[in-house]
């Protein structure tokens, strides 16, 4: 009886970790995805230029490539409940330090800090729904938690601008350190690590266990899916609007409504993706994954030659689609990444894959940028991207393929 009791309080607790993990990663959104309002406000308290502008969201983004990797290590020793919530609360009083300076290459500094702290967010919530949820509910729980990404750009959006016009910019800062921290102490406080069976757990040396990602080659196909998908998800946030209002000569009030539109789209597609990987695929994930690669270049292809067909309606549906697929792909992406890592380090291995991916956030938006100056339009720019996202969703069906060949001969052999 006793056994069974526990059973069911952990099945229960399994919901309030989705709900912490959540939560955590909102406040820890609100803090790096309001640098992109806060730049705005940085430019004209400082007079910065558009370069000097864009380096400080630059900075943040960063920040994760140095951290993610010892801070996904850690967590595999020692569970995410003090690492994320200490993380969290550091990343808190990073951002408030910015305060303390009205220089701008000390701001830049302090904000690669920031940063730094951001990397103990996505790796540990993440690694906490994989620990924590079963696979017949994971995808569900993986999108449900992914949610929190846009929840905190969201929030931040709404809010900091307030502070700033109403009490300045030193109190937009303290408002994204205040949540962050909160964020922090809620996740120390509600959050227990998943009980793991030190016995059987196998340790490796952090160099070995980088050493057997990188000859795991069934990971390879799903890296190259999540640096090619990233970098349309940045393209979209950072050039659909300059996009339209070229393309088809719109308002930036019109083409901002569209890149809202397409947001939406990807909160909604993160939920949707994950919960069909569960209930209609039956935990597969890669099948799933590739349908969405396939929509996702064909309705790409769709807003790069098409536009001049469409009605305002049609595009609104077409960029909601494409926000579905283009940003919804994310939960799949982690879950699988996770369900093929060695479960003895499956926080390094998300958060190998993160840090590839957070290369690209970088500087996916600028080198797009110098394809369109190249190019001089947006068309050719697109269709490289396409034959790039295509490659990779091949390659991943063409080695789950050879995977469930070898999985049933040997099957017959035993049988």
């Amino acid at each position: 009886m006793l056994s069974i009791h526990k059973v069911r309080n952990r099945e229960r607790y399994k919901w309030i970790i989705l709900l912490i993990a959540t939560f955590s990663q909102t406040c820890a959104t609100f803090v790096t995805y309001g640098m992109g309002p806060l730049a705005t406000f940085y430019q004209k308290e400082y007079s910065l230029s558009q370069f000097e502008t864009g380096l400080i969201v630059s900075a943040i983004n960063i920040g994760p490539i140095f951290s993610m990797l010892v801070f996904g290590n850690l967590m595999d020793r020692y569970g995410e409940r003090w690492i994320v919530g200490i993380g969290s609360i550091f990343l808190g009083l990073s951002v408030l330090s910015a305060n303390a300076t009205n220089q701008y290459l000390i701001l830049l500094v302090i904000l690669t800090f920031v940063g730094i702290w951001y990397g103990t967010a996505q790796p540990g919530g993440s690694t906490a729904i994989i620990k924590w949820f079963p696979n017949k509910n994971r995808g569900l729980a993986m999108g449900v938690r992914q949610t929190g990404i846009p929840i905190g750009g969201a929030l931040a959006s709404a809010t900091l601008p307030f502070f700033f016009y109403k009490y300045g910019l030193s109190s937009a800062i303290i408002t994204q350190a205040v949540v962050a921290i909160l964020g922090g102490v809620i996740f120390l406080i509600l959050y227990r690590d998943y009980k793991v069976n030190v016995s059987k757990r196998e340790t490796y040396r952090f160099v070995d266990k980088i050493k057997k990602i990188k000859n795991n080659a069934k990971l390879y196909p799903i890296f190259l899916i999540g640096i090619t998908m990233m970098s349309l998800q940045m393209i979209i946030v950072a050039h659909l609007m300059s996009y339209l209002t070229n393309a088809i000569n719109i308002s930036l009030n019109l083409a901002g409504f569209f890149l809202s539109t397409a947001l939406i789209g990807g909160m909604v597609g993160r939920i949707a993706l994950a919960w069909i990987s569960d209930y209609f695929f039956k935990g597969n994930r890669v099948n799933p994954l590739f349908i969405t690669i396939v929509l996702t270049v064909i309705m790409l292809l769709n807003l790069t030659f098409s536009l001049d067909y469409l009605p305002t309606w049609g595009i609104s549906i077409l960029c909601f689609v494409i926000g579905f697929f283009a940003i919804g792909w994310y939960s799949l992406f982690i879950v699988l990444v996770s369900e093929r890592a060695n479960p003895s380090f499956i926080g390094l291995t998300v958060s190998f894959a993160l840090t590839l991916n957070q290369f690209f956030i970088v500087l996916a938006p600028s080198l797009f940028g110098l394809l369109v100056d190249f190019f001089h339009g947006y068309q050719v720019p697109f269709v490289i991207l396409s034959i790039f996202i295509s490659i990779g969703g091949i390659w991943l069906k063409i080695t789950d393929s050879r995977k469930v060949k070898i999985t049933k001969s040997r099957d017959v052999l035993n049988g």
